[in-house]
């Protein structure tokens, strides 16, 4: 027979062994749309595109970003999500596989009704993809995809 303090400890190690087991599979994935502008003087930026402003602006070489919509989804093998729809751009993720350290994606970018962009990616926890994308009002839009 266990001892009462014995069965508690043993008790709270297998409900702390569940919850790390859950807790492995429930990543998400954070998506962006971005409309990238120069600007004199530079606009403030979202605070979600803070940790960002800085490769945005290395890789691009625009100074001024706005945050046109985001979404955080679980990610997974075998999900399916469309993320950051819009009226004219759309981006459906399709993870077809996960390793230890990441996650295999097939993206379409749909431009109102047809696939612009098709193309399979590896994601990494905390490694944000950027995606130029076209030409759009006085600036360029751009995707940003991190797993978190």
């Amino acid at each position: 027979m266990i001892a009462p303090r014995a069965a508690l400890v043993l008790f709270a190690g297998i409900a702390l062994l569940i919850s790390a087991a859950e807790g492995r599979g429930a990543d998400r994935i954070w998506t962006a749309l971005v409309l990238a502008t120069q600007e004199t003087p530079p606009r403030e930026v979202a605070p979600e595109l803070e940790p960002f402003v800085n490769g945005l602006k290395t890789v691009f070489g625009y100074n001024s970003f706005y945050l046109l919509g985001d979404k955080r989804k679980r990610i997974g093998k075998g999900t399916e999500e469309w993320l950051v729809p819009t009226k004219e751009f759309s981006l459906r993720m399709r993870c077809t596989d996960r390793d230890a350290v990441s996650y295999t994606v097939a993206l379409e970018l749909f431009l109102k009704e047809g696939v612009v962009v098709n193309s399979e990616v590896k994601l990494a926890r905390n490694a944000p993809l950027y995606i130029r994308g076209p030409q759009w009002g006085k600036g360029q839009l751009i995707f940003i995809l991190e797993v978190r």
